[in-house]
């Protein structure tokens, strides 16, 4: 008989929800003409919060939202890519295909966030971070945000979208309804991630927190 165990956190799942409308709206205000890049630059700003938010929750949010929990070890990689196991109850959590995916995201999202803060396109955005550079450092984190960065940024999460669908109707894992409800079915008692309303209070203040030093030092 099946238990639900709960293994994302509210943070963690406010957390994706906001980080895929907040890209989706960088994208789009990046394309619309001229006009919007301060409300693109000020996307990037609240992105930029909430992944130092997510870092900082990574240590000391609910269980299955730690990195401790990711299974980032190359010898776990594959093995699970050899037995294409789709045991939920072997990873309740992150596989370890979906650990690593998790972090190179969350990388290459820091890195496009923090170059967005150093470029200058000479027209009508400038960087708050682009004064405390030098030109060719500049030049550096303005070809990597335009041109590197963003295709790069539309392959992750295209891989991502993708391998969502496939094991959900390929595989019949699904792992969106988790990430919406918080709760897994399992055969085994795992350990349930810490939701308690004091957590989803010091995730709040946290975030608040973040939130509000970003944009007191790097406003646009």
């Amino acid at each position: 008989m099946s238990n639900p165990v709960k293994i994302w956190d509210l943070a963690t799942r406010v957390f994706h929800v906001a980080l895929i409308i907040l890209v989706a709206g960088a994208f789009i205000t990046v394309n619309l003409g001229d006009e919007w890049m301060r409300l693109h630059g000020q996307i990037g700003l609240t992105i930029l919060s909430l992944l130092i938010f997510r870092v900082f929750w990574g240590i000391f949010g609910g269980h299955w939202s730690r990195f401790s929990s990711f299974s980032l070890k190359p010898s776990l990689v594959f093995a699970y890519l050899r037995n294409r196991s789709i045991n939920t109850q072997t990873y309740p959590g992150h596989n370890p295909v979906g650990s690593w995916s998790s972090l190179t995201m969350i990388v290459c999202l820091l890195l496009q966030a923090i170059t967005g803060l150093c470029s200058d396109d000479e027209v009508l955005f400038s960087g708050p971070l682009v004064p405390l550079l030098s030109e060719q450092q500049v030049e550096w984190a303005t070809f990597y945000h335009s041109e590197i960065g963003q295709p790069l940024i539309i392959l992750l999460v295209t891989i991502h979208v993708v391998a969502v669908i496939f094991y959900k109707f390929i595989l019949k894992n699904d792992l969106i309804t988790p990430m919406i409800t918080g709760f897994k079915q399992t055969l085994e008692a795992f350990t349930s991630s810490n939701d308690s309303v004091t957590m989803r209070i010091f995730a709040m203040i946290s975030f608040c927190i973040i939130f509000s030093l970003i944009w007191f030092y790097l406003k646009v």
